[in-house]
């Protein structure tokens, strides 16, 4: 196989690069809306702007946020009300110090910081991933970019490439057997606990009860610092008020399920939402539970079989999104760790077929091909991008078995 892979270099390195410019041209012809507020980063830095200037037992009151984003963006024409800022308390201290300076300034510097992420990542991985090794910190920065649900990231301002970061941290200790820091790990990514407590459930259910430790640690240790920012009685109010903005954005359209590239997504494109929503809700339960169980059944333990450590931890991270209950295309940038799990196997790996390639690399061409996602997009249909995610679980699975079955014939061997 790995013959065939310098053949396909050009073409690959053509099609990224398309990609690339595909995303240039979008940041160019959006770069006005970007310095009016229109992106995401304006929720991130009112909140911040709030906590600075004394607000911060108001963080969750509409109007308050929406007088603080009038300050700075008030030439958002379709905005009639606040961005609401739905993230925990803690984190809006993060953007404290970004509010010295002015909105679009500010911008810019978080999109520096997250790109300067996306050029520590090879660097963390490298020690596990030999196939890393081999390439150069510029090209894996250059394929990151073409990926569009990071353009997407560093377009709207968002915090995922901080989740990326420290899921790569938690599979570098799980790599170690250091659960207790892999849990700390996973722990500081709360910011996103419907993207990290699905992982972290798994864990549990494999008895990695050191990782649930870690976690637990630092989840009530961020609880604390939620209540001495904003006050005890608003950080336990704030779960509710989460619930009763996804209600709020859902019935006004401003958060649409069928645009989620996840299974509640699905869900929503085959039920009315003006109808019950008790069977589609159930249906989003029963399919979840099931894609949690089966990637538990998958997942074998680093103890039992090290070899297939890295395919189960993609596999939940893969399962992860499409369970989790919100989640936009954005999100999907948490791909990066899987897709460089599998790019190393392939490369890397004594037991690699067509396949084995196949089943983990192709579905790359369709998540990294922009116009499609575009389209999506646009139509507000991101849900049709699960099935494609849907197929990649399959792939894995069955790379999974055949992995399992190599290393059982090695083991009789010797």
């Amino acid at each position: 196989m790995r013959i065939i892979f310098p053949k396909l270099l050009p073409w690959a390195t053509a099609f990224l690069t398309a990609m690339v410019a595909v995303h240039l041209i979008a940041a160019w012809n959006t770069r006005e809306l970007v310095a009016k507020g229109y992106p995401d980063f304006t929720i991130f830095y009112s909140a911040g702007k709030m906590i600075r200037g004394g607000l911060a037992g108001r963080l969750y009151e509409e109007q308050a946020q929406y007088r603080t984003q009038r300050e700075f963006a008030s030439g958002v024409g379709i905005r009639m009300g606040a961005l609401p800022y739905n993230h925990p308390p803690f984190e809006a201290l993060i953007f404290v110090p970004l509010t010295f300076v002015p909105y679009l300034a500010a911008y810019f510097l978080w999109d520096a910081i997250n790109v300067l992420i996306l050029v520590a990542l090879p660097f963390i991985l490298r020690p596990y991933l030999p196939a890393l090794r081999e390439t150069s910190v510029l090209s894996w920065v250059f394929v990151s970019l073409a990926f569009f649900p990071v353009f997407i990231a560093l377009l709207q301002g968002q915090d995922t490439l901080i989740l990326l970061l420290l899921f790569a941290l938690a599979f570098v200790s799980l790599s170690k057997n250091s659960d207790v820091a892999a849990g700390c790990w996973l722990g500081l990514g709360l910011f996103r606990f419907h993207l990290v407590l699905p992982i972290m459930l798994i864990l549990g259910m494999r008895r990695r009860y050191k990782t649930v430790l870690g976690f637990a640690i630092i989840a009530l240790a961020l609880g604390l610092v939620s209540m001495a920012a904003i006050g005890v009685h608003e950080t336990l109010a704030y779960p509710g008020y989460v619930l009763r903005v996804e209600r709020s954005m859902a019935l006004r359209r401003t958060v649409i399920p069928v645009d989620m590239p996840n299974i509640r997504g699905l869900v929503d494109l085959v039920f009315p939402v003006s109808g019950s929503r008790v069977v589609p809700d159930l249906l989003i339960g029963v399919v979840s539970v099931a894609l949690l169980v089966f990637s538990i059944r998958k997942w074998e333990r680093p103890s039992q079989d090290a070899d297939n450590f890295d395919l189960g931890f993609a596999l939940c991270v893969v399962v992860t999104i499409l369970i989790s209950y919100h989640a936009f295309f954005y999100d999907l940038s948490l791909l990066l760790l899987p897709i460089s799990l599998f790019v190393n196997r392939c490369f890397s790996s004594p037991q690699v077929n067509a396949g084995t390639v196949l089943s983990l690399m192709g579905p790359l061409p369709v998540l990294f091909f922009t116009p499609l996602s575009m389209f999506l997009w646009k139509h507000n249909v991101a849900c049709l991008m699960a099935l494609v995610l849907l197929l990649w679980v399959r792939g894995i699975s069955r790379t999974i078995g055949r992995a399992q079955s190599f290393t059982a014939a090695r083991t009789a061997e010797n």
